[in-house]
């Protein structure tokens, strides 16, 4: 239920942003809006303005809409014509369409403003190991070296230090870093290769790279577990404490998941600690496309103290924060259109595309992690929505716009008949897209 309602107000939030896009740029340009709708379906609330648009609050937060003033849809009064959409210019009907999905990428930015202001907790990026003859021991880094920049841009947490070298592996370059090593500091140079990052099974470019940051071990306590999965099946609960497994004592979660990885399909006989009471659950990992082992749990990070030395936080001020929220914006509106193109091409397999079921767990799960995570999510989501939006698939508002980019070429509008196939075809190739979406939930859900 939790999941269920955070999804709904995270949908609800990032409808009602698309849509007072396209509000709000309508009344600029003197168009009559009839409806503002977030949902579809029927009306759970509704309101008349002074004005005659009708507020509307639907029973299906799946999607929404705002009716315009339009003669091809209904008669209009003469003294109104010119508040018709129909009758607008080209450059305002241009803006008024492509108004929804600008907002949500605004919305991002303004969300990663925020986050990067008020600032993000993480973990300082010391080195604590280097894997022989690998680009980092090639580039003398040791043990202990504490990160402090690349290509000369703070990275103040591990995150960032990922993020650095993953825009550098996308073009192919080098990496100068700045470390802290021996009390004094000291550029090292690494050369990347260009590489694809959209790919099903993803390495790490840290890892990668020979690298192994200085972590902290989390105790062995159950996060968030997935409806239908092993963990749920076997009856453990959030909040539960591993002690054993087929009698091998557990002291952290990465004994519990290596444990879990080594027997897929074999039944453990589990111990956890409950509200000071000791349990025995008897849990069968399934067995992943690897061949591994899982259970479909969460670690509760919550439950395990960092230490204070590695404590670090990437924050910025207001303005640095808003030249950082918009190349944040822009990496994750890129990575999106990048994404949907393997996907067309084949180089992406349609498993990585999320429905509303995915979206209800993320959000349920970014939310039990505080504000920050939540806000993150948000904005991830906005930009996909809108990256979406922009598809040049007719009935979206990409279509539309692909639609007025003909009539500038052409001079004059695409012929209603052809304007009606088209919707017909994009209707066809939304309800494609959204079966591959709801068939990858169900199958994630069931281990399909």
């Amino acid at each position: 239920m939790q999941s269920l309602f955070f999804f709904i107000i995270a949908l609800a939030t990032l409808i009602a942003i698309h849509e007072f896009g396209h509000f709000w740029v309508a009344r600029r340009c003197g168009v009559k809006v009839l409806k503002f709708s977030i949902g579809f379906g029927k009306p759970i609330w509704q309101k008349t303005a002074n004005d005659g648009t009708q507020y509307i609050l639907a029973a299906i937060p799946l999607g929404g809409y705002v009716k315009m003033l339009d003669e091809r849809e209904s008669e209009v009064p003469v003294e109104q014509v010119d508040q018709a959409f129909n009758r607008q210019s080209l450059g305002k009907r241009t803006a008024i369409v492509a108004a929804g999905p600008i907002a949500n990428l605004l919305f991002a930015i303004a969300a990663y403003w925020l986050i990067f202001v008020l600032g993000v907790p993480g973990i300082k990026p010391v080195i604590n190991d280097v894997v022989a003859d690998s680009p980092a021991a090639f580039a003398q880094l040791l043990p202990g070296d504490h990160i402090k920049k690349i290509n000369g841009e703070l990275t103040p947490t591990w995150s960032s230090v990922n993020r650095s070298l993953m825009a550098i592996a996308e073009q192919g370059g080098e990496a100068a870093l700045l470390v802290e090593t021996q009390g004094s500091e000291r550029i090292r140079r690494i050369d990347i290769a260009q590489q694809s990052l959209l790919t099903d099974k993803p390495e790490n470019i840290i890892t990668q790279l020979g690298l192994t940051p200085t972590l902290y071990d989390l105790n062995p306590v159950v996060g968030k577990t997935m409806p239908g999965q092993a963990a749920e099946l076997a009856g453990l609960k959030t909040g539960d404490i591993i002690l054993s497994a087929n009698e091998q004592e557990v002291r952290t979660w990465d004994a519990w998941v290596k444990i879990i990885k080594a027997n897929p399909e074999t039944e453990l006989t589990v111990l956890i600690r409950r509200h000071n009471e000791v349990v025995t659950v008897l849990l069968t990992p399934n067995r992943s496309e690897q061949g591994t082992g899982f259970i479909g749990a969460g670690v509760e990070a919550s439950a395990t103290v960092m230490p204070e030395v590695l404590k670090s936080e990437q924050r910025y001020g207001a303005v640095l924060g808003l030249v950082k929220a918009v190349q944040m914006t822009w990496q994750m509106s890129s990575l999106t259109v990048k994404s949907f193109a393997a996907m067309l091409k084949g180089e992406l397999s349609t498993k990585n595309l999320g429905g509303p079921i995915s979206i209800a767990q993320f959000a349920g799960a970014s939310a039990d992690k505080g504000v920050i995570p939540f806000i993150s999510f948000l904005a991830i989501i906005s930009i996909s929505l809108g990256i979406l939006n922009l598809l040049p698939i007719p009935i979206l508002d990409g279509g539309h716009l692909m639609l007025y980019f003909f009539e500038w070429v052409r001079g004059k509008p695409v012929s209603e008949a052809l304007q009606l196939q088209g919707q017909k075809i994009g209707f066809i190739l939304l309800l494609t897209l959204m079966f591959f979406a709801f068939f990858n939930d169900l199958s994630r859900l069931f281990g399909l």
